[in-house]
């Protein structure tokens, strides 16, 4: 059981030159930080302004022709990852690849809306509601799981040493009406049948805030051990209120919640930090900050790396909140 344990968003390490991502998993690891979430989705190079190199999707061509780079550089990560007592949070899938901040094989074949997702997201609900579209990423999600890891000897379904939990996508169904209620436990389903009892956790891979990550059926869902709540109101009252209206449905479910996704920027961007990780360290929820990356963005966007102010902070709730989960187990979980 990971109790009170912080963690991290990084989405695009695995593609970082080799010292850039020692020096994040070394950051991560002198703030005794315990999760790192990537995605596995196309990265362009030089992605916020890092030494990421690009790299396709696992279906950038076409849907069903894997290309396995990807999923080779998620492997090299989880090795140094694993050497720093460090596990990884996997979305295998991210639902802003459908024709919003980049396109996938899916938009095409499915013939999916498109927008440069500054001007809003689209509507991707044959993704979610047409049967051959579920089949197609179910076998994309069988891929993943399947894949033989060069680093560990095992395949990624038995690599619980490395992986904490798989979340079929990030934020599913996001910015949309929520046309497949199901489809998230339907998902869990699936990827449960095939890691069976080997330890991986499964999560919903949040919402794009605090009441889409928290649906109903989640609670319900046997398979989903993991509520993923993402919600960028950072306001401490807020997000107090979001997190205790939770707690009674994890708790009676046996659910685990994380707060897997929150940022700040702007000129108190350090102070609010501060505010809203005191909130989450009270409630006893596990935290993710979005996002540790090298370089930073200081004031003008969510991005931290160790030369600015806000690294302190963050290092310092982080040691914080690990100590408090050694001595209270406050999670939510069972």
């Amino acid at each position: 059981m990971i109790s009170l344990e912080p963690a991290h968003t990084s989405y695009m390490l695995s593609r970082s030159q080799d010292e850039d991502r020692l020096d994040v998993l070394n950051a991560m690891q002198s703030a005794n930080m315990k999760l790192l979430r990537i995605f596995i989705t196309q990265v362009q190079a030089g992605t916020k302004s890092s030494s990421a190199s690009a790299v396709n999707d696992l279906e950038t061509v076409e849907v069903g022709h894997y290309d396995d780079t990807i999923l080779y550089q998620i492997d090299n990560l989880a090795a140094e990852a694993h050497a720093r007592d460090i596990k990884l949070v996997i979305a295998m899938h991210d639902r802003y690849a459908l024709g919003c901040w980049t396109t996938d094989a899916y938009v095409a074949k499915y013939n999916l809306p498109v927008t440069n997702c500054e001007d809003g997201v689209p509507d991707s609900s044959t993704f979610y509601t047409d049967s051959s579209a579920i089949a197609d990423f179910d076998d994309r999600l069988a891929h993943i799981l399947n894949f033989q890891s060069p680093n560990f000897g095992v395949p990624w379904y038995q690599l619980s040493d490395a992986i904490f939990a798989l979340e079929p996508e990030n934020e599913a169904q996001g910015h949309m009406d929520q046309v497949a209620p199901d489809w998230w436990c339907d998902r869990a389903n699936f990827l449960r049948s095939i890691i069976g009892s080997w330890g991986i956790q499964i999560s919903t891979g949040g919402g794009t805030d605090l009441p889409t990550s928290t649906q109903s059926q989640f609670f319900s869902c046997d398979n989903l051990q993991i509520i993923a709540i993402h919600d960028y109101n950072i306001d401490p009252s807020y997000v107090a209120s979001g997190v205790d209206a939770a707690k009674p449905s994890a708790l009676s479910s046996g659910k685990r919640l994380i707060y897997e996704e929150f940022g700040a920027e702007g000129d108190s961007k350090q102070s609010d930090i501060q505010a809203v990780t005191n909130t989450l360290i009270s409630t006893g929820v596990p935290w993710m900050y979005w996002e540790i990356s090298k370089p930073g963005a200081g004031s003008s966007n969510y991005e931290i790396w160790t030369d600015e102010p806000s690294w302190g902070t963050l290092q310092a709730q982080s040691l914080i909140t690990n100590q408090q989960g050694a001595h209270t187990m406050r999670s939510i979980s069972r």
